[in-house]
């Protein structure tokens, strides 16, 4: 099977089209299709840091960017639905989260918190989409370490 990959322009006010992908596609039959959410940044405006500092450093890229995986079966069990995030803020993601009033929401499930491979949160079933989104957007921006004006790219990978 071939894989496909778009992209499509969204904003932190207007992110109905990313909302409908993922409720459009909550559960799959194979561990085929992932969604990637970033802010929407110009090559020029991020500094590029040293080969050395990257492979070398605690901390993940300098773009955050946040992934959904729908839920899926894998040998006759459901895994669930889950959120990555990585971000260049280091060790320090969850406590800056929280310094913003932005705590995980009760029911996801927080498995990693690595400074450089970032965080992993397994989501309940039926799990509301507008809040996935909402916290996508809200994190993105509070992870981010350059101001962006509030617009996104996702890609898709099926």
């Amino acid at each position: 099977m071939a894989i496909r990959y778009r992209t499509f322009k969204f904003s932190s006010n207007d992110f109905d089209e990313v909302t409908t992908l993922l409720r459009d596609h909550h559960h799959v039959n194979e561990q085929n299709f992932w969604v990637h959410l970033e802010p929407m940044v110009e090559e020029g405006e991020v500094h590029q840091s040293s080969i050395f500092w990257r492979m070398f450093s605690s901390r993940g890229p300098i773009i955050p960017k946040f992934t959904w995986v729908p839920s899926y079966e894998k040998k006759g069990q459901v895994v669930p639905a889950q959120i990555g995030i990585t971000h260049p803020v280091g060790t320090k993601a969850i406590e800056r989260l929280k310094d913003f009033e932005i705590e995980i929401p009760q029911g996801w499930i927080l498995h990693q918190d690595h400074p450089k491979r970032g965080m992993v949160i397994s989501l309940p079933e039926g799990c509301s989409q507008d809040q996935v989104v909402s916290f996508a957007v809200r994190t993105l921006e509070i992870l981010s370490p350059f101001d962006f004006d509030g617009n996104y790219v996702a890609s898709v990978t099926t």
